[in-house]
């Protein structure tokens, strides 16, 4: 029998990124409670770029709930904003800028190899630039393994496929 293959992703779909952002957009243009407030989400696309800027602290936690509810009723993970930055905007605005992770960064594909070097699987894992591929003989050990690697609970939008 033919060996079997998966990849251990975290990439995200930026096309529903920027639907969930119009949809965001939307919701916040009508609430009453953010009516003469600062209340503003700027998605730069190119970049992979969210930037939140409210005028305080419940603002801007009231709009990055709006925003994750609607990234993950679009099928996108929470984990896909990491928090680069916060900084204190104009007035008494507070702006926090996140990242969208898009790919395994090496030191985490590192960690995962890891574990399932030590977890003592029957499979070989690999990193190919920012995708890891595992490779055994049984697909109940690319199951275990893909047990071991959600229990890890890294701070990444991990996704599995490409099974052969």
């Amino acid at each position: 029998m033919a060996d079997s293959s998966m990849d251990i992703m975290a990439s995200v779909d930026v096309h529903e990124i920027d639907n969930a952002w119009q949809q965001a957009q939307k919701e916040i243009a009508q609430r009453w409670d953010f009516k003469g407030k600062t209340a503003l989400i700027v998605w730069e696309k190119g970049e992979k770029k969210v930037t939140i800027t409210a005028s305080d602290k419940t603002v801007m936690d009231a709009m990055l709930d709006i925003f994750t509810t609607k990234l993950s009723k679009r099928g996108i993970n929470a984990k896909a904003l990491e928090l680069k930055s916060e900084e204190v905007a104009s007035g008494q605005g507070i702006r926090h800028i996140y990242n969208i992770v898009d790919g395994i960064p090496s030191d985490k594909a590192k960690i995962i190899t890891k574990l399932i070097k030590e977890k003592k699987f029957k499979a070989q894992a690999s990193i190919q630039g920012d995708v890891v591929r595992v490779t055994s003989k049984s697909r109940d050990e690319l199951q275990a393994v893909q047990q071991a690697v959600r229990e890890l609970d890294l701070p990444l939008p991990i996704s599995f496929g490409n099974y052969k």
